[in-house]
């Protein structure tokens, strides 16, 4: 990154809110503050204030259960570049791991070749068998008759549609995708998914988010959006994802103004974090 011409960032652990995303378990602390889960909203803040290129390597802190994959507490990398967008971040990643199989003679898996790319539709198709337009505009009914059908759970009740999206990926997509002799890039997440991430409409009217996720070794590493700087439209994802975090039984996370207000300056931009 510094010889990229990256500035490296040091932003604070402890903050007011520490994002919405529906599914992300936050570390409450005293006083309404809590230990970052990302150092995202800091870093877009320093970009909005006109540096262009910046990374931060931090200790990050998520209440998910303790696994073979995952610590409460681990190591975050994030990188920013504004005027840019996330297939620019995609080529980042790809000479990131090029540059450290290299550095660590590094050569029991295939990083050195191109990255496939395949669309989430396209990964659904290929690795599941399952097309996933026939279950857009949220058609929850019938998404979780598939899933009882492919044996990925017993019953349809209370299944959201994103648990029913969730269930092929882990149990159909993310096992072949491990099969593969190369990390790959799995990108335009349905439109629920967006979080922090542009929308794009393709040509038959369905909406898709302009985010993608690094896997390797059947493991998600690494997630990246092409940033939204609409700040009217983040407040509203933002109180959406309040409502379904207190339909999940998960504490509410306060709205960061000051994250917001920064959209209002943010170029186009591009970022990644990689676990």
């Amino acid at each position: 990154f510094w010889s990229q011409e990256f500035i490296e960032t040091d932003t604070p652990s402890l903050v007011f809110s520490p994002g919405m995303e529906p599914y992300i378990c936050p570390v409450a602390v005293e006083n309404r503050t809590f230990l970052q889960t990302s150092p995202e909203f800091a870093m877009k803040k320093i970009l909005s204030q006109g540096f262009s290129k910046i990374f931060q390597i931090c200790k990050c802190y998520r209440l998910e259960p303790k696994s073979s994959t995952h610590q409460p507490e681990f190591t975050m990398l994030e990188w920013y570049r504004t005027n840019s967008n996330y297939e620019a971040i995609m080529d980042d990643t790809e000479k990131l791991f090029a540059h450290i199989a290299k550095a660590l003679n590094f050569n029991s898996y295939n990083i050195q070749k191109k990255w496939p790319r395949f669309t989430i539709e396209e990964a659904f198709r290929k690795f599941a068998g399952v097309e996933l337009t026939e279950f857009l505009p949220a058609k929850t009914k019938e998404f979780a008759e598939l899933c009882v059908k492919k044996g990925l759970v017993s019953k349809t009740d209370s299944l959201l549609w994103d648990d029913c999206f969730f269930l092929v990926m882990m149990n159909l997509v993310e096992p072949e995708l491990a099969r593969l002799d190369t990390p790959a890039i799995v990108h335009l997440y349905p439109e629920s998914q967006a979080a922090l991430s542009n929308l794009i409409k393709d040509s038959r009217g369905y909406q898709w988010a302009k985010r993608f996720e690094v896997y390797a070794g059947g493991l998600e590493l690494a997630n990246a959006f092409d940033e939204l700087t609409d700040a009217k439209i983040q407040r509203m994802r933002f109180e959406k994802d309040m409502k379904l975090r207190a339909q999940l039984g998960l504490p509410a996370s306060p709205i960061d103004e000051d994250f917001l207000k920064a959209l209002q300056t943010l170029p186009p931009s591009g970022g990644i974090a990689l676990g």
